[in-house]
């Protein structure tokens, strides 16, 4: 989907027309170097009908899946959202037929894989290493979910039609070998699956992201400002560039080269009107 329509086409009515004009940042043609001119699309929203046929989205990331959502509830679609736990991030969308509607958790199963990677040898291999394996075999992204590094094990999630590939060609971690086993989408190990967090307090003087970064991971507030500006930056997936940004409870933010942590909640603030705030940091 052309990245200007996503945006463009939430803010438009049922039967109006409407002329985009796109840079190439927006037309999915900015990896081209060739391309540097803008693109005029002319759209009519005339309308969106259910056609009782399945569908299926790749994985979608919290930014993604916050643009399709929008759209769809906008237009009244009806969809589910694959989610096996509420740790898991990469989420999948489905439109479900009504001959289907008692058959859910086989289309489901009939399209996402859950693979459990097991090494030779314990204690040894971290988050990153089966993430940089996995990525290397070079699938495409939206075909690979969220990966899950575990006691001693790590899961991940992927598309059913590149699940062979991962069983032929993921035969090591780093210098280990490792066995891998496919997991029932919908058993209890899934289910009872969650992240590692380290559950910790800071005293901040704002919501602003700059101000909660700059006190977690002891960086001075210019340092912060220079990363985010370089592009460091991603809450829920977005790259954002504003330092000020207002952060708010259950927001994800990565930030590149320092880690990656979840927003909790507001504990209470000090006598000094400064916050005491929830976070819980990826280990």
């Amino acid at each position: 989907v052309i990245k200007g329509w996503e945006i463009g086409i939430k803010t438009m009515k049922l039967n109006e027309k409407a002329e985009f004009i796109l840079s190439p940042k927006y037309t999915n043609l900015s990896f081209r170097k060739s391309i540097n001119y803008d693109t005029i699309y002319e759209i009519e929203l005339i309308k969106f009908e259910k056609t009782n046929t399945l569908g299926f989205s790749n994985f979608l990331n919290l930014n993604e899946l916050s643009d399709v959502k929008k759209i769809l509830d906008y237009l009244r679609v009806d969809y589910m959202i694959f989610a096996p736990n509420q740790d898991i991030e990469k989420k999948n969308i489905a439109f479900i037929p009504d001959y289907l509607e008692d058959s859910k958790e086989k289309v489901f199963t009939d399209n996402i894989s859950c693979i459990k990677v097991i090494p030779n040898i314990k204690n040894k291999l971290l988050h990153k290493d089966y993430m940089g394996a996995i990525y290397s075999l070079g699938v495409k992204r939206e075909f690979i979910g969220d990966i899950i590094a575990k006691n001693d094990v790590a899961y991940f999630f992927c598309m059913k039609n590149v699940e062979k590939y991962f069983l032929l060609n993921l035969n090591s971690v780093g210098k280990q070998e490792v066995k891998l086993e496919i997991l029932d989408i919908f058993s209890d190990e899934i289910k009872k699956l969650s992240l590692n967090f380290e559950e910790k307090t800071y005293i901040i003087h704002s919501f602003r992201v700059d101000a909660l970064l700059s006190e977690v991971y002891n960086l001075s507030r210019s340092e912060v400002k220079e990363k985010i500006q370089k592009g460091d930056l991603y809450i829920n997936d977005k790259n954002i560039v504003y330092p000020n940004t207002i952060i708010k409870c259950g927001d994800i933010i990565s930030f590149r080269r320092c880690g990656k942590l979840k927003v909790g909640e507001k504990i209470r603030e000090t006598k000094s009107l400064n916050i005491v705030i929830q976070i819980f940091k990826y280990n």
